[in-house]
């Protein structure tokens, strides 16, 4: 392993600017965020041959009394980009904070395969294009002084009047993920499988997506003798993810420094699945395009009552 005496932490330049303004009791923020990154650190594996039309050799590998050999390379780029727009009601029985993101995020450091071939700029495959959140809590207009019941006794308001209701919600578009071929090393430097060649684009219309074809497979191949594949990393959009979540809760005081919360909520409420990204290995053709697991989130729908004692 090799690294320059000089190396160094490079540069991350980050910016915004924002617009706001308020109508009535509602708060309206626009927010541009970016950031550009240079001189960022990398590891290359620089111990292979060049890609060719004659059989690996040891001899071949620029050192070859080594097997590997990676070298930290001082030349990333990263470019980050995002629109925010966000509402915000923060007064009266209904308050929430909403708020939808568009972001790109493009990076050279991903698509590392041929050391010889110039860095291409490659979606970060953790950044969603489009996320929404909704964050939304109703005071619930029951019991004294409220619209409704605003008469009952107040052993009956302390049982009816007070209760919240809370209603999370998450809305992402998939995120990014690479194609793949695996049991052959058609560029003969003692790699086996890699990034095949793309020969269209890959990425099915969403009202043609399914868990048995989430993108089209025949868009990728295994390159033929002597290269590397010309596909790039994160080529691929995976499916979103769609959670809800729900609660009502109320605090009731027992004494004057004891006080007791009661919560019943509901987790992925309507039930919907997440799923996970499908199989990418071409060379696999009985699961290449399909989704056969749930995300960490796409579980079934979980009832919960919790309760807590402040004092």
């Amino acid at each position: 392993t090799g690294y320059r005496l000089d190396t160094g932490n490079g540069r991350i330049h980050q910016f915004n600017v924002t617009i706001e303004r308020q109508i009535k009791d509602i708060g309206l923020r626009l927010t541009y965020m970016g950031s550009r990154n240079r001189g960022m650190n990398y590891s290359l594996s620089i111990n292979k041959p060049q890609a060719s039309l004659t059989p690996f050799a040891q001899a071949r590998r620029p050192w070859p009394a080594f097997v590997g050999g990676s070298y930290f390379r001082s030349d990333g780029e990263q470019n980050f980009n995002a629109l925010t727009l966000q509402a915000q009601r923060k007064l009266g029985h209904l308050t929430f904070d909403v708020h939808w993101t568009l972001a790109s995020n493009m990076s050279t450091m991903l698509n590392t395969e041929n050391p010889y071939a110039p860095r291409l700029w490659n979606r970060d495959a953790n950044t969603s294009r489009n996320r929404a959140v909704a964050n939304i809590v109703w005071r619930l207009p029951v019991g004294r002084g409220q619209r409704y019941l605003s008469q009952v006794p107040a052993v009956v308001d302390r049982l009816l009047g007070g209760w919240q209701l809370y209603w999370i919600a998450f809305f992402e578009s998939g995120r990014f993920f690479t194609p793949s071929f695996s049991g052959s090393d058609p560029s003969n430097t003692n790699t086996s499988g890699g990034l095949p060649d793309r020969v269209c684009d890959g990425n099915l219309p969403s009202s043609r997506r399914s868990i048995h074809r989430w993108f089209d497979a025949s868009c990728f191949v295994v390159p033929p003798q002597g290269r590397f594949g010309n596909s790039g990393t994160n080529v691929l959009e995976g499916p979103g993810n769609h959670l809800e979540n729900i609660a009502v809760a109320k605090t009731f005081r027992l004494t004057e420094r004891l006080n007791f919360t009661f919560t019943a909520a509901a987790l992925n409420f309507l039930n919907d699945p997440n799923f996970a990204m499908p199989a990418a290995n071409i060379s696999s053709p009985g699961t290449v395009g399909r989704v056969s697991d749930l995300t960490w989130s796409g579980g079934h729908r979980v009832m919960e009552i919790r309760g807590r004692l402040d004092f």
